[in-house]
């Protein structure tokens, strides 16, 4: 009898994706703890860097704006790239919308917390850090990670900051399609750049709204080699997984966190 726990999930097609059940399920209500433990981890890892990052790329950014919140104070500028129209007409419209639009408050909220070791809140210097990120952010760019040249040969080695969260590892099931595609995103970042990644950790289908999507099923070798490979020095790289059992309900029960510069 064929053992239905092993069979692998159905898995949605992209066309089938909606950025307002995405924001619904993890970003609406809290900032839940594994979004709590990567972006304290993004802020921790940008503060070691002594000066400004001059270009700034977001791969991935999917419909939110809580990663280029948190890096905002760290870059010049900051460029934000998706696959998905809808999802950048979302990060658009929090752009043009102003103070108006507090749909990532609590998130700005939290990671000015991060930065001050947990002091108390200040509505002012909230809308001052929204208002700063929107100054920041520069360019929104269409791109598919499975391109050689994701934003084009213009952009090969361009930016000296590349942040990814949850995006490379769930463009496809195929490990061999997330090595690809991991290749070419990283081949944006500059010698000396700083690398920052949020993966699932062995994750073969993500829950939003009522369907699945695809996850790489990636394990922390899985990352550490693949940055390896990439040209990352090694001893630079840090790659942690953090369980977080309470999340299996959507498909996954780890994340994992990666930090690198190339060499």
């Amino acid at each position: 009898m064929r053992d239905i726990r092993a069979m692998a999930p159905v898995v949605a097609d992209y066309s089938e994706w909606q950025a307002n059940d995405y924001f619904k399920t993890y970003y609406s209500d809290v900032v839940l703890p594994d979004e709590q433990v990567v972006l304290a981890y993004q802020i921790e890892v940008l503060k070691q860097n002594e000066h400004k990052f001059g270009r700034g790329l977001e791969y991935g950014c999917g419909p939110t704006l809580h990663r280029a919140i948190g890096a905002a104070r760290y870059a010049f500028r900051i460029d934000m790239a998706d696959w998905l129209p809808d999802n950048l007409a979302q990060v658009k419209s929090w752009l043009d919308a102003g103070a108006s639009n507090q749909d990532w408050r609590r998130f700005t909220e939290y990671v000015l917390a991060c930065e001050s070791d947990g002091g108390t809140s200040d509505p002012r210097r909230t809308e001052r850090r929204e208002e700063h990120t929107r100054k920041v952010i520069r360019n929104l760019y269409v791109s598919d990670a499975r391109w050689r040249h994701p934003l084009g040969p213009e952009r090969h080695e361009f930016y000296d900051l590349l942040i990814s969260g949850f995006c490379v590892d769930a463009v496809s099931s195929d490990k061999l399609v997330w090595q690809r595609c991991m290749r070419n995103v990283l081949s944006t970042l500059q010698e000396g750049g700083l690398m920052v990644m949020h993966a699932l950790h062995r994750c073969k289908a993500y829950k939003v709204g009522d369907r699945m999507f695809p996850g790489a099923d990636l394990s922390a070798d899985d990352m550490l080699k693949c940055l390896l490979d990439n040209g990352f020095d090694r001893a630079s790289i840090d790659v942690q997984v953090v369980p977080c059992p309470e999340n299996a309900v959507y498909g996954y029960g780890g994340i994992m966190m990666a930090s690198g510069r190339k060499a």
